[in-house]
């Protein structure tokens, strides 16, 4: 009963979660659902009423929200008395297990946007052992101010941690989309769910971000606008850091930024379309963005720009004026201590590429129209989306297997394929007029048919394994799976990867017949430094699995090194 009582906060906020987040029933399936189990603790009891969650592992929740791709319902249980979970019906694939407890820190998750571990779910798996310790999080909490003692109201607030084998070196020093953080309409600001530490906590993104909040200058704890200068913020698991109060420098002065856009061609205003400016540090864009619609005389002006280094550019048109989507290159000007005027985009007349789509091997159209699931991109030679905006229609299939892609931006272009989850097609080739192409170049305006884009399907799977010997991997090192399919051009088909869970497995499901190249990386953790590229062949059959296993050794790692 004590124990309950003293996890009363987290039962209360997971339970008001869990209205929102219900465990549901997996997907319609031909395979047997799997099973996963575990146990969360709290400062070493087990914890009841703790929401364990189980969702697509990131690479697919990405490839879903950017390819349009349906989200699955999360799955989900509640830990009982003991802290005990279990999830059931979970059909196979790569999944991430995580707890829901924002007042609490979670043993080994260090990134924000990926919570939790990697399991790799087999048909009829029943995998036990998935725990989570939980301790208390610490708190930090003050007022921001401006120098006439007027609270701040709404200003960004964030707190970073020191590593702790550096003297005075923040571990989260990019991590703007990180900060949640700001104060509420008394200036007054609550960060929960610390791990223990020390920190340096601003209001405000701080230079390294490139931006300001409401026009005042981003300040470190006390009132320092040097983060050399700042004061160190210490606490302690379950502790609170009270009165930490920030005054802020005074706003910085800004200034009007006037220009207009025209066509290229005929010299004539561009209306109805929007610009944005980027505050550029060095050679580096900063995340800071304004955007202006131009007027009927394709005029813009953005206002209360400080002092910096701009890029301008034409970022989305609605074809008004000119009776084509435009795209225009970027611009630099400088702010130093007045108004800018007369500046001056061009735009250009986008391309288009259009053709058919065919799946090698097969006139059935029921499997040529699963290529409506398939987006169709125009890159550049350096990766760059060359397809400046993506009205409705633009690079999908149709169901008729064809495909337009407008506003095509001049270049060396290459078209890929992006998969709103595992669809299981492959791009093989493109082919013009007959003739297979790797890329084509394209001039303003150009109008480029006759283009036939050959997929390959298939249902084969790589099961692998990974198997460390001479020693343990440090626990917060992250193992990658990858691969690439053996004369494949890469120009049509980039690497797809997985991380290796925690048993050291992954899956790739859905491929098509063929070899693969398969590498074993080592992208994060102490330590991963010393540990090389693993690689190694697999063949697939179209309908088969081929298991593959990789043998990491340690101890001839280090002697290595």
């Amino acid at each position: 009963m004590k124990r309950i009582i003293r996890f009363t906060p987290l039962l209360i906020s997971l339970t008001i979660f869990s209205i929102v987040v219900a465990r549901a029933q997996s997907a319609a399936t031909n395979k047997a659902a799997a099973t996963i189990a575990g146990r969360v603790t709290l400062d070493g009891a087990g914890a009841p009423g703790a929401n364990v969650m189980l969702k697509p592992n990131v690479n697919d929740i990405v490839a879903r929200s950017n390819f349009g791709g349906e989200q699955p319902p999360a799955l989900g249980a509640v830990t009982d008395a003991e802290g005990r979970y279990r999830i059931t019906d979970v059909a196979p694939g790569a999944y991430r297990v995580s707890v829901f407890a924002p007042a609490y820190v979670v043993e080994g998750d260090r990134d924000p946007l990926t919570p939790g571990k990697t399991i790799n779910l087999a048909e009829g798996d029943n995998v036990e052992g998935i725990d989570f310790a939980l301790t208390r999080g610490a708190v930090i909490t003050g007022k921001v101010t401006e120098d006439k003692d007027r609270p701040v109201i709404a200003a960004p607030v964030n707190a970073y941690k020191f590593d702790p084998n550096a003297v005075r070196q923040r571990l989260n020093l990019f991590n703007p989309m990180y900060t949640r953080w700001e104060t509420d309409d008394r200036g007054v600001y609550r960060i929960f769910g610390l791990e223990a530490g020390r920190y340096l906590v601003a209001a405000g993104f701080d230079y390294s971000e490139r931006k300001t909040s409401g026009g005042y200058r981003p300040t470190f704890y006390p009132n320092a606008a040097d983060e050399a200068h700042a004061k160190v913020v210490e606490v302690e698991s379950g502790g609170e850091a009270a009165n930490v109060d920030i005054r802020v420098a005074a706003p910085a002065k800004g200034y009007a930024v006037t220009g207009r856009v025209i066509d290229a061609e005929s010299g004539e205003p561009v209306p109805g379309v929007m610009v944005n400016y980027i505050p550029v540090v060095g050679m580096s864009f900063g995340f800071g963005t304004s955007q202006r619609m131009t007027n009927a005389l394709g005029e813009f002006r953005f206002e209360n720009a400080p002092p910096n280094s701009y890029g301008a550019r034409v970022i989305y048109s609605d074809a008004r004026g000119n009776g084509a989507a435009t795209f225009g290159p970027e611009i630099k000007f400088d702010v130093v201590d007045g108004d800018v005027g007369g500046l001056e985009i061009k735009t250009y007349r986008g391309a288009t590429i259009s053709g058919v789509v065919a799946v090698e091997g097969s006139n059935d159209p029921a499997l040529r129209a699963k290529l409506a699931q398939v987006n169709i991109f125009a890159l550049g030679g350096a990766g760059a989306i060359m397809t400046n905006s993506r009205p409705e229609g633009n690079g999908t299939i149709n169901p008729n297997g064809t495909f337009k892609l407008s506003n095509v931006q001049p270049g060396k272009v290459r078209l890929v394929a992006g998969f709103g989850g595992p669809i299981r097609f492959a791009l093989l080739r493109v082919e013009r007029d007959g003739v297979e192409v790797n890329a084509f170049d394209v001039s303003p305006g150009d109008q480029i048919t006759g283009v036939r884009l050959i997929f390959a399907y298939g249902n084969g799977a790589i099961a692998g394994h990974v198997e460390v010997k001479g020693g343990l991997l440090p626990a917060d090192v992250r193992m990658k799976a990858y691969y690439r399919r053996v004369g494949a051009s890469l120009a049509f088909e980039r690497p797809k990867s997985t991380e290796v869970d925690g048993r050291g497995q992954f899956l790739f499901e859905g491929l098509t017949q063929g070899t693969y190249r398969l590498f074993l990386d080592f992208p994060s953790g102490a330590g991963a430094h010393y540990l090389p590229t693993v690689e190694q062949d697999v063949t697939v059959a179209g309908e088969g699995r081929a298991e593959v296993t990789f043998v990491v050794d340690l101890a001839s790692k280090k002697r290595d090194n």
